[in-house]
């Protein structure tokens, strides 16, 4: 994704909730923020701007 592996390899370990878009870490059963308990894997491939 990046120039830097270890950056890459940091947002690999991110998830993301659904309700409210808030960064948690993979450990992470509620939000940090609202506490809903959906995420997503943090997207590591870059997206082609339009």
């Amino acid at each position: 994704m990046g120039r830097i592996p270890e950056a890459d390899a940091e947002l690999a370990r991110i998830k993301i909730c659904l309700k409210c878009k808030a960064r948690n870490s993979i450990n992470a059963v509620r939000c940090r923020k609202c506490g809903y308990t959906r995420f997503r894997k943090k997207e590591t491939t870059v997206k082609a701007k339009k």
